[in-house]
């Protein structure tokens, strides 16, 4: 029989041996307790790509993700922000169309389609910079870019606007600009025009990116993100921001150059015109210039032209670098630590097992929720404490099937349940 004595050692033992896993404390989550998002995204293990089942653990690709995707974390803070009287609009070829007739260029609309802008939108850099980005990666074309870039120092000055399905099914690509100094940010989940979605879908289009990105990032969140054709108006600028902290970034010119191969107007002769007359003309304001990484054509573009910017005199420089920002809510680029977390709530809106992937990020939330959160405290003083110990194996024990069941992988914190369960439970035996 097993000394008593001897059960802390052999807990950590298990700890050390990696029968129970533990992440480094730089991987783990993520939030500040004071961030408007620290309930919003719970702890989670990190999927790999090189999981068979990787995709399983998002929503599927190419579509809105469905309200039963959603956490109640984020409904709930949906249902905590005043938003403004403004409509879901019908989209009307790329012009969205509100009802009663209303203009989308009224200042309580603000349209970016019809011209309009808030004083919180970010699309004029300061004077002589060029805030460099690039929307709808990650691609297999991609690579193509990342390559220039490294050639030329520049791959810490790009902001990439990553569509979060295209981060579901090119996690290589994904890694590659992450690896090489890009600076990650959203482009929604699957391209919508955005005004034309109920809240929840705004929700579910801003949050899975997100989660997506910051899986693979480290546990780094967003702080930008750019609408699809520009598609943004009042309300849905009320979400990305009131809910997921996020900023709204449009363009200051647009390159047309995801229009090469499609419309007979754009060539890639009269959108470098178009580019070369932008870089040397005037450096007041800055440029944002609409970019994509898509196709030949348009990665085409922009290695025609960067020698343009050099020649002239541009600074490069991220988004975030251009508005004098951190590139993340949590992080102040890609190489420095991660703030301290507040693991959130992960419970879904529904109990339907639609969505494997939220379903197993509840199973890992719920696993360390109460460690996190400091809602239980463990003493070896009182009766209650050998029963507490008992639910605290109990919910480890469970972790350890979730484990098994949506590869959830224990984290630090989890160890540390088990470890001081069997330390409690030794002292009562």
């Amino acid at each position: 029989m097993l000394d008593k004595t001897l059960l802390p050692a052999v807990f950590a033992l298990l700890c050390s041996s990696g029968l129970v896993a533990s992440a480094p404390l730089d991987e783990t989550w993520y939030q500040p307790r004071d961030s408007p998002v620290a309930s919003l995204f719970h702890k989670r293990y990190t999927p790999s790509p090189s999981d068979a089942n990787f995709t399983s653990n998002y929503p599927a690709g190419s579509s809105t993700p469905p309200s039963s995707s959603l956490p109640a974390s984020w409904l709930a803070k949906l249902a905590s922000i005043t938003m403004p009287n403004v409509s879901v609009s019908q989209p009307n070829n790329g012009y969205p169309q509100y009802p009663g007739g209303e203009s989308g260029a009224d200042q309580t609309i603000c349209s970016f389609t019809y011209a309009c802008t808030t004083e919180d939108d970010l699309y004029n850099p300061p004077a002589g910079v060029v805030a460099l980005s690039f929307d709808d990666g990650p691609t297999p074309a991609s690579i193509e870019l990342y390559d220039y870039l490294i050639a030329n120092n520049v791959s810490d000055k790009a902001t990439h606007f990553m569509i979060g399905s295209n981060v579901m099914y090119n996690p290589t690509q994904f890694q590659a600009a992450l690896d090489n100094g890009g600076h990650i940010a959203v482009h929604t989940w699957s391209h919508p025009y955005m005004t034309s979605l109920t809240n929840e879908q705004v929700l579910g289009e801003l949050g899975w990116t997100m989660q997506v990105i910051s899986d693979l990032n480290g546990g780094r969140l967003p702080k930008f993100w750019r609408p699809p054709f520009g598609d943004v108006d009042n309300r849905v600028r009320a979400i990305a921001k009131g809910v997921f902290g996020l900023e709204t970034v449009v363009w200051n010119q647009d390159s047309g150059d995801w229009a090469i191969g499609h419309d007979p107007q754009y060539t890639n002769s009269s959108v470098n015109a178009m580019m070369s007359g932008w870089l040397t003309g005037s450096k007041s304001p800055g440029l944002l210039i609409l970019e994509h990484e898509v196709n030949p054509n348009d990665i085409g573009v922009f290695m025609t032209n960067y020698p343009l910017m050099m020649s002239n005199g541009w600074s490069v420089k991220t988004v975030a670098d251009a508005f004098s920002m951190d590139w993340y809510q949590n992080s102040a680029d890609n190489k420095a630590s991660v703030t301290t977390m507040s693991v959130g709530s992960g419970q879904l809106a529904s109990n339907s097992s639609s969505s494997t992937s939220a379903s197993a990020s509840s199973s890992a939330s719920t696993s360390v929720s109460s460690s996190a959160s400091g809602s239980t405290s463990m003493t070896s003083t009182s009766s209650s404490s050998g029963t507490q110990a008992s639910t605290s194996a109990s919910s480890a024990a469970q972790g350890a099937a979730n484990t098994g069941a949506a590869g959830v992988r224990y984290t630090l914190e989890s160890c540390l349940w088990v470890g001081m369960a069997g330390l409690v439970g030794a002292l009562l035996l």
